[in-house]
């Protein structure tokens, strides 16, 4: 759909005089697009309360997708301030609607959240497979490998599931209401714990495949910065807008120090041998995956230099998304050749 039509559509109880064909010339868009920004820029000095559900909406008539309006979404100036949280983020959204149902079925519309579900639950689903693949593909490619072993990759891939699987959830029903929001918020925190923590024992327990100590002091470790991740993201007084940047780069902390057992193995092994038994190129491309990713989400690009363009399409927590899926790509890919290379070359002392 292209830009002009739609915020013409969307902006038609304005009382302005009915657009003539001019109004659709790029030059007209953007001066729409400005008007849109100006008016949440004003709304964000003086905050609107979320509008009470009529009676009819209480019992879920005739608010379900099939009686919304023609384009189905609403601007910014439309929606309460907790369900425009990128305030760059100018159109494209799904009315609120108190019907759990109501919310699953827009899965089925394109709204400004649609790449936000689908990017995740698309990558849960085959995660969730996955889980089940690799239960078959250690009995025909690894017949002597230890429980443990193979509990590392599932340890991995149940916190990829669980992490896309409720962030999925979170952005489809992000239009129930604020109550909906804050819960599902606060899961999607956690479920990101999950998924580092995942990420944390597997590579550990790879890297120091051989050496109890340092796996044990590098999972503690983790284990402690975790639990203050959490406490950082459910203390319900940093949840607002303005702790946005901390709850973020408290997350890229704790990801970073997944370097900290990477130098230690790098001090103990020698280049060559830690690049095979620990596979640490994909763990270097899965920082670089994160770290891209959560610069963009931080400086919200491109939809803060080009309004409107990208509500749809390609917003910075589109692109977060996607990052973040790669990553875990890139590291599952190289927890498993570095198993397949310790399988192949046995060094533990007998």
């Amino acid at each position: 759909m292209e830009a002009p039509v739609e915020i013409a559509s969307l902006l038609s109880r304005r009382s302005s005089p009915a657009p003539s064909a001019e109004s659709e010339s790029p030059r007209i868009a953007y001066a729409t697009a400005n008007d849109l920004k100006l008016q949440q820029q004003q709304l964000h000095q003086h905050p609107r309360s979320p509008p009470p559900y009529t009676e009819k909406e209480k019992t879920t008539q005739g608010h379900g997708p099939e009686h919304w309006p023609s384009n189905g979404l609403r601007t910014i100036a439309e929606v309460p301030v907790w369900y425009a949280a990128n305030h760059h983020i100018l159109t494209g959204y799904r009315p609120l609607t108190p019907s759990v149902r109501f919310c699953l079925a827009s899965l089925g519309s394109l709204h400004n959240e649609t790449v936000n579900i689908y990017s995740h639950l698309i990558p849960g689903a085959l995660a969730l497979l996955g889980n089940a693949a690799i239960l078959a593909y250690f009995r025909t490619h690894f017949p002597g490998a230890l429980l443990a072993d193979q509990l590392v990759f599932h340890i991995f891939l149940t916190g990829s599931v669980t992490c896309f699987g409720v962030s999925a959830s979170y952005h489809a029903l992000l239009c129930h209401s604020k109550k909906y929001h804050d819960l599902w918020l606060r899961l999607d925190y956690l479920a990101i714990i999950a998924q580092i923590l995942g990420s944390f024992i597997s590579g550990i327990y790879m890297g120091f495949y051989c050496e109890p100590g340092p796996r044990a002091l590098h999972w503690g470790m983790i284990g402690c910065l975790s639990l203050a991740t959490c406490v950082v993201m459910l203390h319900p007084g940093l949840q607002s807008q303005e702790y946005r940047l901390l709850r973020l780069y408290t997350f890229v902390a704790t990801g970073l120090s997944g370097f900290a057992p990477i130098f230690h193995a790098m001090a103990l092994f020698p280049h060559d041998q830690l690049e095979k038994h620990m596979g640490v190129r994909y763990y270097y491309l899965e920082g670089i995956f994160i770290l891209t990713g959560a610069l963009i989400y931080a400086l919200h690009f491109p939809e803060k230099w080009h309004p409107v363009r990208f509500d749809i399409f390609g917003a910075s927590h589109q692109i977060f998304h996607i990052c973040v899926v790669l990553g875990a790509a890139s590291h599952f890919y190289g927890i498993l050749s570095a198993y397949q290379y310790t399988y192949d070359h046995p060094r533990c002392p007998a």
